[in-house]
C-alpha cells in the first residue's frame, strides 16, 4: 500500500487515503458504512455508477488544495477484499510512501534506533551542501537548528570525506531526535517551523493541523480516532502508534523524514493515519489516511496525493500546476489499480 488520498470536505481539506472494505459478519460495534464517506466527500451519483462498473475515478483542482503551496489529487476504485486481507497488509513495518522513494527506514521504539541513521559515500555531494547551509529553501530547518548546525558543521568543511560524512550524520541524528522528542511531547504544536528568511517561516504544524481538522467531519462515526489524530498526544490510548525514520530521495537528493502512524482496529473497521511530521527538504508536509468500513458486497477504495512545497507558490510553480495536477491524477489512478490487484485474492473485478 503506497500512496496518498486527498479530498475537500465542507470547505476544508482531508488529506490521506480512504479505503473502504466489506467485512465478514461479526460483532457490530456501530452501523458505520461507506455511505459516510460517499456522502461526506460529495461523490456524485454518476461517479458512484462509474465506481460500481469498475472504473477508476481521479480528481484534482484548486478545490482540493488548501494553500498555494499544495498540489493535490485523488482517485477512487472498487475492490473485493475482506478485513483479514487488510490486517495482513498492515504490519508494523508498513509505510504508505512509494517504495521507489525509500532508500532506508527503521522503526523507532526508543532513541537508540536513531543510531542507524547515516549518510553514505554516495551522499557526499549532499553532505558538502549541508556543510555550507544557510537559511532558505534548500533545507527545512528552524532558526534554532540553523544556528546550531552552522556551529557544528562549518568547521568541518575542509575535513576528509569520512569525517564529513560522520559529522553530518551525527548532526542529522540530533536534529531528528529533537524533533521526535518535541512531537511526542506536544504533537502538532511541537513542530518547529522552517525558516526561509528573516521575515518568512513556514508553519508546518499549522499546515498539518488544517488537513487534520477535516477529520472532524467524521467525528460522529469515529470519535476516538478523530480526537487522537487532531489532538495527539491527547487521546492516544485508543490506538496503536508506530514511529519510523525514513531515508528517502526527493528531487534527486537524499534526505531524512520522520513519520507517525496511528491505527485503530475494531471488529467492524480499521483506520490508519500516517503523518510525515518532518521532511528534510523539498516537501513541507504530508499526511496519509486509510479507512476500511463495510460497503455492501463490494469494497470502495479511495486514494490521493497531496504535497506542500514552496516552489508551488512561485511564478514557475503556478505555470506548471495544471500539468502537475494531470500527472498526479495519472499517478494515483495507476496506484489504485495496483492496490486492487494486491488486495484481491483471485476475486473478479467489479
Amino acid at each position: 500500500m503506497d500512496n496518498i488520498y486527498v479530498r475537500r470536505v465542507s470547505g476544508t481539506l482531508l488529506l490521506g487515503y480512504v479505503l473502504v472494505v466489506a467485512l465478514a459478519p461479526g460483532p457490530a460495534r456501530s452501523e458505520v458504512t461507506a455511505d459516510v464517506f460517499i456522502e461526506g466527500l460529495d461523490v456524485s451519483s454518476e461517479d458512484v455508477k462509474r465506481l460500481e462498473s469498475g472504473d477508476v475515478l481521479a480528481f484534482s483542482g484548486a478545490d482540493y488544495e488548501n494553500t498555494d503551496r499544495e498540489l493535490a489529487a485523488d482517485s477512487m476504485i472498487l475492490v473485493r477484499a475482506d478485513l483479514a486481507a487488510v490486517h495482513a497488509a498492515l504490519v508494523e513495518e508498513t509505510t504508505v510512501l512509494p517504495g521507489k522513494l525509500i532508500i532506508d527506514s527503521g522503526i523507532i521504539r526508543d532513541e537508540s534506533d536513531f543510531d542507524e541513521i547515516a549518510f553514505d559515500t554516495g551522499d557526499i555531494e549532499e553532505v558538502d551542501k549541508l556543510l555550507r547551509l544557510k537559511p532558505g529553501k534548500d533545507y527545512n530547518f528552524s532558526e534554532r537548528e540553523y544556528s546550531w548546525l552552522s556551529n557544528e558543521l562549518a568547521k568541518q568543511r575542509k575535513s576528509d570525506e569520512a569525517t564529513r560524512l560522520s559529522v553530518a550524520s551525527d548532526a542529522m541524528r540530533q536534529v531528528l531526535i529533537e524533533r521526535y522528542r518535541r512531537y511526542r511531547a506536544s504533537g502538532l504544536e511541537g513542530i518547529e517551523g522552517y525558516r526561509r528568511s528573516k521575515r518568512k517561516t513556514i508553519d508546518v504544524g499549522h499546515e498539518l493541523q488544517l488537513t487534520t481538522d477535516a477529520f472532524e467531519a467524521f467525528d460522529d462515526e469515529f470519535p476516538e480516532f478523530v480526537r487522537t489524530a487532531v489532538a495527539y498526544p491527547e487521546g492516544a490510548e485508543c490506538c496503536e502508534h508506530y514511529f519510523r525514520w525514513l531515508k528517502v530521495k526527493i528531487a534527486k537528493r537524499p534526505t531524512f523524514a520522520l513519520a507517525h502512524t496511528i491505527v485503530q482496529r475494531t471488529d467492524e473497521f480499521v483506520l490508519l493515519n500516517e503523518r510525515h511530521f518532518y521532511v528534510g527538504h523539498s516537501l513541507n508536509s504530508a499526511q496519509i489516511t486509510l479507512a476500511w468500513v463495510p460497503y455492501g458486497e463490494n469494497t470502495y477504495l479511495g486514494l490521493g496525493v497531496s504535497a506542500s512545497a514552496d516552489i508551488l507558490d512561485s511564478t514557475l510553480g503556478k505555470m506548471l500546476r495544471p500539468v502537475g495536477r494531470k500527472k498526479a491524477e495519472e499517478m494515483v489512478s495507476d496506484a489504485m489499480i495496483e492496490i486492487r490487484s494486491d488486495l484481491q485474492s483471485g476475486g473478479q473485478q467489479p
